[in-house]
């Protein structure tokens, strides 16, 4: 829907999209899709995937120390990489800050901002992969995609 010139999507596109993401199958395929769009892409959905996890941790009531390891665990792997760059996601370093600052405090919000930040960001790509979703079976989606990725990488060394 159009409002004020700006897109809005229905709150099905947006239910939609959670739940691809929290398919397996289909984050993979999306994961693949967007890595093609820019490195950081393709770690938005894993990065979302797993602070996914954290929450579920968070809920099911388990040991602090565990709730720490997740904690440390996704930090040290998006938020603050030894692999430069050290924010593997794309995110403003402000929520990156934030994030660090307040890495000792367990439950559930603490990556919360930066979560919204990447869904945002890697929703907008949701349609386009929709498209290709309908117009493939569902086994040739990973092969369209690695044929693209084939064609880019031949592209830059050429």
């Amino acid at each position: 829907q159009h409002v004020d010139n700006k897109w809005v999507s229905s709150s099905s596109e947006i239910i939609a999209f959670r739940k691809a993401l929290l398919n397996p199958v289909t984050a993979n395929q999306f994961q693949r899709f967007v890595s093609l769009k820019g490195d950081l892409l393709g770690n938005g959905v894993l990065f979302w995937q797993e602070v996914q996890k954290y929450k579920d941790l968070c809920h099911s009531h388990c040991d602090d120390a565990t709730v720490q390891k997740k904690i440390t665990a996704i930090i040290d792997c998006f938020i603050n990489s030894t692999v430069p760059p050290a924010l593997q996601i794309d995110i403003p370093t402000e929520q990156a800050k934030k994030i660090l600052e307040h890495r000792k405090e367990l439950g559930p919000y603490i990556f919360r901002e930066a979560q919204m930040t990447i869904f945002a960001l890697l929703f907008k790509f949701w349609p386009k992969f929709s498209k290709l979703q309908s117009s493939l079976a569902s086994d040739k989606i990973l092969l369209a995609l690695e044929r693209k990725k084939g064609k880019k990488m031949q592209k830059k060394e050429g």
